[in-house]
């Protein structure tokens, strides 16, 4: 088994960083990796005393194979923070495993990346593998799918994918925005999912700092496919109101698998049914965005009635 190295990224959240290294240290392959912390450096607004045991922490003596503390200086924001460790990383190295400290790791899944990883390291079409799942309605625990969606927790890829990334800087440019709408609406599921076009656009105009939206436009732009687990092996624990660019909210909680997963796609295409699966997810997701945002006009009857009113110009 080729054991990939693996990128860890902190900042100033000491109590995830630990819970995410506690899941990644049950992991049994943890002790053959490499791991590299990338700890970005602080802004005004950054409170010190939770950056430095961020630091404290990544400098402990940790039961992995190597380890290596990066310190940043300066703040290099998340998005140059990520691209260039990951850049840094491949560098002397032929696949890498990322992983941000707001994540929960089940105990399959270093054994998951790591036979993905070298499974289908020389079949150009698969561009990223998935360590998170969306919640699937029929599923079998211990498969996996291919699917043209990408998520950025806990995921992993090869060199040569990243190297066309970086050498035809797609992480400068929204290229999806120039497309004609069918494919706007593929990039952006089937539109259910327009934040990452939306993230795309707030990151040209510095109204943010993402990089995962690029690397899903490079992904789609080349025709690439994603290994997904038909049930998560990670957990999102940042969607409580503590990381930079993430607010409160459970869309996206899923189950954690403490299975293996055995079977692995040989048939390189798009799974329809999981596609079919994250359909029905994001259709619920929208709906719940949706009358969450108009849910004053649903409060009450009459309330409820003057939308109505208003929508059919009465």
């Amino acid at each position: 088994m080729n054991y990939s190295p693996i990128v860890i990224f902190g900042f100033d959240r000491p109590n995830h960083l630990q819970n995410m290294v506690t899941s990644l240290i049950n992991n049994s392959e943890s002790k053959h990796s490499e791991v590299f912390f990338f700890i970005d450096g602080p802004t005004e607004k950054t409170d010190l005393k939770l950056h430095k045991e961020v630091l404290d922490y990544a400098n402990q003596k940790f039961p992995f194979k190597s380890q290596k503390i990066i310190t940043r200086e300066r703040n290099f924001t998340c998005k140059q923070n990520i691209i260039s460790g990951v850049s840094e990383v491949l560098d002397s190295h032929d696949s890498v495993i990322v992983l941000e400290d707001d994540l929960i790791l089940g105990n399959y899944f270093l054994d998951y990346m790591n036979k993905s990883l070298n499974f289908y390291k020389k079949n150009k079409e698969v561009w990223h593998i998935n360590g998170y799942a969306h919640p699937q309605l029929f599923r079998n625990k211990k498969k996996a799918s291919l699917s043209v969606l990408c998520q950025p927790w806990g995921w992993g890829t090869w060199d040569d994918r990243w190297e066309n990334f970086i050498e035809n800087k797609y992480y400068e440019k929204n290229i999806i925005s120039t497309l004609n709408d069918s494919e706007r609406k593929k990039y952006n599921f089937y539109n259910l999912a327009s934040y990452w076009e939306a993230a795309l656009k707030l990151d040209q105009v510095n109204k943010n700092s993402i990089w995962d939206a690029y690397w899903y436009q490079t992904v789609f732009l080349n025709k690439g496919l994603t290994v997904f687990p038909q049930l998560s092996h990670v957990q999102n624990s940042g969607f409580d109101g503590s990381g930079l660019h993430c607010g409160v909210n459970n869309d996206f909680d899923t189950k954690l698998n403490n299975l293996k997963t055995e079977s692995l796609p040989k048939k390189i295409s798009e799974s329809k049914l999981y596609r079919f699966n994250t359909y029905l997810f994001y259709k619920k997701y929208f709906l719940r965005r949706y009358f969450n945002f108009h849910k004053k006009k649903f409060e009450s009857f009459n309330s409820f009635k003057k939308w109505i009113k208003k929508k059919i110009k009465l």
